[in-house]
């Protein structure tokens, strides 16, 4: 996993959260739906009586991962603010929180710390550096899910 991969996980799994956060709410909406009633001559078969407490197994089941995400997301997103809070040079510091806890454009951080768009690029990738050369070891050869 490379150092922009280690640091966007924050911004991953909150998107992944908010992705199964609608995908739970279409669940709940199929589930409060009505059926229409099937007249039909039809032999032999049965209908499934315990087809509510299905759908309601399934929310159920959702919403235990998507807290279980949520708990995923705290936690990582805790340790790399920490990771971030640890690094001494107070610009590069301002462009890693920038860009990848407060989820900034380079323009608009550029803009902020009034930097040229080509200056705060040179620092983002200077303030990668500093990043990986103290923490590299913890994420560079994990595999990224």
């Amino acid at each position: 996993m490379t150092t922009k991969e280690y640091l966007g996980q924050v911004s991953r799994l909150n998107r992944m959260i908010d992705n199964k956060l609608v995908e739970l709410h279409q669940y709940k909406i199929m589930a409060c739906s009505i059926s229409a009633v099937k007249n039909s001559e039809r032999v032999q078969t049965s209908p499934d009586p315990d087809k509510n407490s299905t759908k309601f197994a399934k929310i159920e089941e959702m919403e235990k991962k998507i807290d279980e995400m949520i708990d995923e997301f705290v936690d990582k997103k805790e340790i790399i603010i920490k990771q971030i809070d640890s690094i001494e040079d107070e610009v590069l510091y301002d462009i890693l929180f920038s860009r990848y806890i407060e989820k900034k454009t380079f323009e608009k951080i550029a803009s902020d710390m009034e930097y040229s768009f080509r200056q705060t690029l040179r620092l983002h990738g200077k303030a990668l550096q500093a990043f990986e050369k103290k923490y590299g070891h913890l994420y560079l050869n994990v595999k990224m899910s």
